[in-house]
């Protein structure tokens, strides 16, 4: 399949608010009262700039309106005469998909295309350029584009001139610039609601209330109920999926007209609000049935805004939580009381108070070195940590290999024991996933400090990883349950670990390593049992007798009387130890 290049001489710039970068799937805007040729329009800036791949003999068409537009279906977006702009956003890569497009653009009367290029757009069918060639579709691309909005608004500025300011009070002008201003989604409710005399409702994808805004000052019985049940009523959206309105709605993402009577409300023009293709809400005019075109237009203008306002929504939240991560991760590894100084400004700005008090749960991939753990892995980890503490403001943070989780206490909650169950629910849940992971997990300390933090972290990690090397992967292990491995643990890190030398113990380890592979775990086993040999030999599968033996030449090897509780204390100690070396190293 033969594909023409975007043109490339001019870099494709992101716009500083990445939010507004990415436009909803289909929108109605900028109604112009001057009627100007699309190539008069094309010796003005924005379109100075731009390059014409196809439908030169097509320039003479009249642009009588700009549109916004990704969705696969037009007819619903177009009445004649429009510019349309497209990123690609949710385009798929098939010609076919091109084909529909254009003859759907050129059927509706539309006056040209152009092509915002970036991420979604880098390359033009052929057969898609030889369609628009044959229909004297005007096929243009804008390298450079920055926001959609930009573009817009500049195309506006280039359509009304210095001739028509009344422009400037225009709906949609001042919808954007409210989006622009973060006005918020209550503001544009409002705006509209004075533009058509109807009230506005604006839901998101579970139909939970957003924004209201009353057209005039009666009683509405249905927004009075709107607001009591925090949105749309249970029994309203069961008439409506038993209808075939949510289905409209969410699968062929159609503007519905409701009738109101099946459900008991107020009938409604209900418009989806799309971003990259997916319904992230929905803008109800109540009583809409009635509206003219012209009032419909404005509707569509109105969705157009509220769906921008929610992806900038969208973009903040994601900045913000970004600001969050990089923060926690700085946080857990900060070590120099410069660094911790610079962690301090940032808690104040991002409004964490300092004596805030987290639990620190660690989470490792068992069984893989570092370089094996693949970037999806822990991607799908993160998904699913994140599903499971959705409720929790539990703070999760990537790591390598795995995660780390900072779990909010709140007047002395989540206690111990209840934390204790959370990570034995988040345990079984990754062990069952059908993925084939195992996971061990380690928990700090609670921490009375936003400071603390990093020590809390360095616990929970010692707990991970002592509690794998003592009692295998695929466990829940509490730092303050380690007992004497946090003593060990402490005198590692303080002083020299080896200068805690047990003699007979590393004569034994000597000699296991180099005969006998059993003595080292035989005597690990019998001192956990207090020298009980029942108890010994069912916990190893071996014969009381073979358990005598083996005991036997141990004595001969450490030159120890096992019989002596300081001898075999002494081993013990050893044995940790060299648990807590071996982890260290």
């Amino acid at each position: 399949m033969n594909h023409s290049l975007l043109p490339a001489e001019a870099p494709c710039v992101q716009p500083a608010d990445a939010a507004l970068a990415q436009p909803p799937e289909a929108s109605i805007s900028l109604a112009i009262g001057a009627v100007t040729s699309l190539a008069g329009l094309r010796q003005r800036p924005p379109l100075q700039a731009a390059s014409l791949l196809a439908g030169e003999n097509g320039l003479g068409r009249a642009v009588q309106g700009i549109v916004s537009l990704e969705a696969s279906e037009v007819s619903p977006w177009l009445r004649g005469g429009e510019l349309v702009l497209s990123t690609g956003a949710n385009w798929s890569d098939s010609p076919g998909h091109w084909l529909d497009f254009i003859r759907g653009l050129a059927q509706a009367g539309a006056a040209g295309l152009v092509l915002l290029a970036g991420a979604s757009i880098k390359l033009v069918p052929q057969e898609a350029l030889t369609l628009a060639e044959s229909l004297e579709f005007p096929l243009l691309v804008l390298s450079n584009p920055g926001a959609l909005l930009e573009v817009m608004l500049a195309l506006q500025t280039a359509l009304d001139g210095p001739a028509a300011p009344s422009r400037q009070n225009g709906l949609q002008r001042r919808l954007l610039e409210q989006v622009l201003d973060g006005s918020g989604c209550d503001a544009l409710a409002r705006t509209l609601a004075r533009q058509v005399n109807r009230s506005v409702v604006v839901e998101d994808k579970q139909f939970n209330l957003l924004a209201v805004a009353q057209a005039g000052t009666g009683h509405e019985p249905t927004i009075d109920e709107l607001v009591a049940n925090k949105g749309t009523p249970v029994q309203v959206i069961q008439a409506w999926e038993a209808d075939g309105t949510l289905q409209a709605l969410r699968k062929q993402r159609q503007v519905v007209t409701t009738t109101g009577r099946a459900a008991g409300e107020a009938s409604r023009v209900i418009h989806p609000l799309l971003i990259h293709g997916e319904v992230c809400g929905y803008l109800s005019v109540l009583d809409g049935h009635s509206l003219d075109a012209s009032s419909l237009a404005q509707v569509a203008e109105g969705a157009l805004a509220v769906a921008l306002e929610l992806l900038k929504q969208r973009g903040a939240s994601e900045s913000e939580q970004k600001l969050k991560r990089d923060f926690f991760r700085d946080l857990l590894l900060a070590n120099s009381p410069a660094t911790m100084e610079t962690l301090r400004r940032r808690a104040t700005y991002l409004g964490y108070p300092l004596n805030a008090a987290y639990w620190v749960v660690s989470l490792e991939f068992d069984g893989q070195p570092l370089q094996e753990v693949q970037a999806e892995e822990v991607q799908r980890l993160i998904a699913m940590l994140h599903a499971l503490l959705s409720f929790r403001q539990a703070v999760v943070v990537n790591q390598p290999q795995g995660a780390t989780i900072l779990y909010p206490l709140k007047d002395g909650q989540p206690s111990a024991e209840k934390l204790q169950q959370l990570t034995d629910a988040i345990h079984k849940k990754i062990a069952g996933s059908g993925n084939g992971w195992s996971v061990s997990i380690g928990v700090g300390r609670q921490n009375e400090s936003l400071l603390d933090i990093p020590q809390s972290f360095k616990e929970a990690q010692h707990a991970l990883k002592i509690g794998r090397h003592t009692h295998g992967p695929g466990q829940v292990t509490f730092f303050s349950e380690l007992g004497i491995y946090r003593m060990l643990l402490q005198f590692a890190q303080s002083q020299n670990p080896h200068d805690f030398f047990c003699e007979p113990l590393q004569r034994l380890i000597d000699y296991n390593q180099q005969t006998d592979k059993e003595l080292v775990k035989t005597i690990a086993a019998f001192l956990e049992c207090n020298g009980n040999l029942t108890e010994t030999s069912t916990k190893l599968f071996i014969h009381r007798n073979t358990l005598k033996y083996r005991l036997e030449r141990i004595r001969d090897i450490t030159e120890i009387d096992l019989d002596d509780a300081e001898n075999r204390l002494m081993l013990h100690l050893g044995l940790k130890m060299n648990q807590v070396i071996n982890y260290l190293r």
